[in-house]
């Protein structure tokens, strides 16, 4: 199956190409519709669990259920999303980006109607992994397009909008979940609806529309009969890490994009019970949800002019500030308190984020190999949010704790462990941020290489 306009086009795709809006690829021109069809695509990456997470407390009355059984609504469809965003990552080359991309959407989509319907809790879970299955498939690819479509500060200026997508459509479900879950819980996944959005948008993102409505300031790659770009994508590039230095570093950009997330998605796994411990209601846990996902939404928007105001430390700064924020919701039991921990928790990790897609694809030795590496580093995200529940269950019994808000000072301890790391590594390309560019500096990537070998030795 190749990119193709839907049969005959439609009369969306007919629009005018004088009253057409663009945006600034970095190389150009983008269609602005083409970058509001990509970041649609960030509308349903976090869904999956943890847009439910504020009714988790409820779920867990209204079937008798375990604290662990009614937590296995958010992690196994993020276990599942593992393999499948692995695979998605190498599915996805440019004659099967759209194919991939419409099967996981409808799979999403199928998955959230039937979860309106389902009577049990198992069911629920098995229809979460569907929605796990099909959400990993497009995972990869709403960064992807964006690498691949975008360069140097629009590049950091749309990956930051993607944060801000996704984390702002988690804002939008938690408030409706906790609010809507009290008068009737089956109403809260009309959430994993959402998928409609960017099925509807998909023809405006083919590599034939875009390729057809975008303007180069400089000649495009050079493509095949078939419209794919050249073999020379594949061989290694300027300007990116090669070899031993290229996989060192993506295992520490995992290793930091894990653990982080693994520590801040307490505030999504543990605040419902521990709020519910306290005798705070369903609307409540949502708003302190939602605040730590509104602030990684604000960051996101953000994150070029959050880069030079924090300066080449911004990863070590929100480090600090995440185990702060997260130790003080541990131990206060005030609403207030927790609201504005889980905003400053949130504001730190919506600027770390976007860091670290944005140096992704130099990680990649080539722009090839762009896609499967944010398949990696994406994987670890879900990798993170599936252990939660298992890992913090571990050190609760090992540290014999009952406090309510054991969780999230075990993860501040752990941010703190991390910041130590970053400490120490600062001067690593993982830690180390140009406040002035969308990512490179580590020399600039060895000064492109010792400018391309100088020019291979002309």
């Amino acid at each position: 199956m190749t990119d193709s306009p839907l049969p005959g086009g439609t009369s969306l795709q007919r629009l005018n190409f004088s009253a057409m809006k663009y945006v600034d690829s970095g190389n150009g021109r983008m269609p602005l519709i083409s970058l509001i069809a990509i970041l649609a695509i960030s509308l349903t990456i976090n869904l999956p669990g943890l847009a439910v997470s504020p009714m988790l407390g409820h779920l867990r009355d209204v079937f008798h259920s375990s604290e662990l059984e009614s937590q296995l609504l958010t992690s196994l469809p993020n276990l599942v999303m593992i393999p499948v965003v692995l695979i998605a990552g190498k599915l996805s080359t440019p004659r099967w980006q759209t194919a991939v991309l419409t099967t996981g959407l409808s799979l999403f989509l199928v998955a959230g109607v039937a979860s309106l319907f389902a009577e049990s809790m198992g069911l629920l879970i098995v229809l979460g992994c569907l929605c796990g299955v099909g959400c990993g498939l497009v995972v990869p690819i709403a960064a992807g397009y964006i690498s691949e479509w975008f360069m140097a500060k629009p590049r950091q200026r749309d990956l930051g909008l993607k944060s801000t997508t996704s984390n702002t459509m988690v804002i939008i479900a938690n408030v409706y979940v906790g609010w809507i879950a009290v008068h009737n819980w089956h109403a809260a996944f009309a959430v994993y609806l959402v998928p409609l959005v960017p099925l509807v948008l998909v023809p405006f993102m083919t590599q034939k529309y875009i390729r057809g409505h975008r303007k180069l300031t400089a000649p495009a790659p050079q493509t095949s009969a078939a419209g794919h770009a050249a073999a020379d994508d594949a061989a290694p590039q300027a300007g990116h890490f090669q070899g031993k230095e290229s996989f060192r570093l993506l295992v520490a950009l995992i290793m930091l994009y894990m653990i982080l997330t693994y520590c801040t998605t307490s505030i999504s796994y543990y605040a419902p019970f521990m709020m519910e411990k306290y005798g705070m209601n369903t609307t409540q846990v949502g708003i302190v949800t939602a605040a730590y996902y509104l602030m990684v939404a604000v960051s996101g928007a953000f994150v070029s002019r959050l880069k030079r105001f924090f300066g080449r430390r911004v990863v070590i700064i929100g480090l600090a500030i995440i185990a702060a924020g997260l130790v003080v919701i541990g131990i206060t039991h005030s609403y207030l308190l927790m609201t504005f921990a889980s905003l400053a928790t949130g504001f730190a990790y919506g600027i770390i984020q976007p860091i670290i897609y944005n140096k992704t694809p130099y990680i990649a030795p080539n722009r090839k190999l762009g896609m499967t590496y944010f398949g990696y580093v994406l994987s670890s995200n879900y990798m993170a949010i599936m252990m939660v529940p298992f890992v913090d269950s571990f050190f609760r019994k090992l540290f014999h704790s009952t406090s309510p808000g054991f969780e999230f000072v075990f993860s501040g301890a752990v941010v703190v462990l991390l910041l130590i790391w970053a400490i120490f590594e600062r001067d690593n390309y993982v830690f180390e941020v140009n406040p002035l560019s969308a990512a490179p500096s580590a020399q600039e990537v060895r000064a492109a290489d010792a400018a391309e070998s100088i020019l291979d030795k002309k």
